[in-house]
């Protein structure tokens, strides 16, 4: 097992603040677009300036709410380019020792999420600095324990999807019959 700095092992950048536009074209996400199945739908939309190139995200990108009450983490899994928003940071992986779905599972712990909120500044619309996330220690297991702990992961989801379902039928049936005793 490896510690190091989120630093070393990704470059993180900061998002960048664009004027929505009726006629853009790239996605401008925000951290409520994180939640969403379909953000390229959804998103506002800014125009191309060459200054969005370094922000553009690719595949396999990772993106960080830091501002807020959420320290959400998510993988970019999408195939159109995109530009995050103030809201988020992104991270680009430097070494292929850190699979992006390990590091999003990782980031997403509640041990980690609580090392990061003691170092949040402000009360209001809390925020994270871009140092602190610099200097957040990520311990990185071999790659075969990492897959191993994103399919747990992946099926613990899942899990929770199921039961939630089924408690959701259980519920229907239950009142469908107490509203058929009413009716007798």
């Amino acid at each position: 097992m490896i510690k190091k700095k989120l630093a070393d092992i990704a470059q993180i950048l900061s998002g960048v603040y664009m004027k929505d536009s009726p006629v853009g074209t790239i996605p401008y996400l925000q951290v409520k677009d994180l939640l969403m199945d379909s953000p390229e739908t959804t998103t506002s939309r800014i125009e191309y300036t060459s200054k969005l190139d370094s922000y553009m995200l690719k595949r396999g990108d990772l993106l960080f709410a830091g501002k807020g009450a959420t320290y959400l983490c998510e993988v970019y899994d999408r195939d159109f380019p995109a530009v995050p928003s103030t809201t988020l940071y992104s991270m680009r992986l430097k070494t292929d020792k850190v699979s992006p779905e390990y590091l999003r599972w990782y980031m997403n712990h509640p041990n980690v999420v609580a090392v990061i909120k003691s170092s949040q500044a402000g009360s209001a619309t809390p925020l994270i600095h871009k140092p602190t996330l610099e200097n957040l220690m990520i311990l990185i297991p071999d790659q075969k324990t990492q897959q191993i702990i994103v399919e747990i992961d992946a099926l613990q989801k899942r899990e929770k999807e199921i039961l939630e379902t089924i408690a959701d039928k259980k519920m229907q049936i239950t009142n469908q019959l107490l509203y058929n005793e009413l009716n007798k």
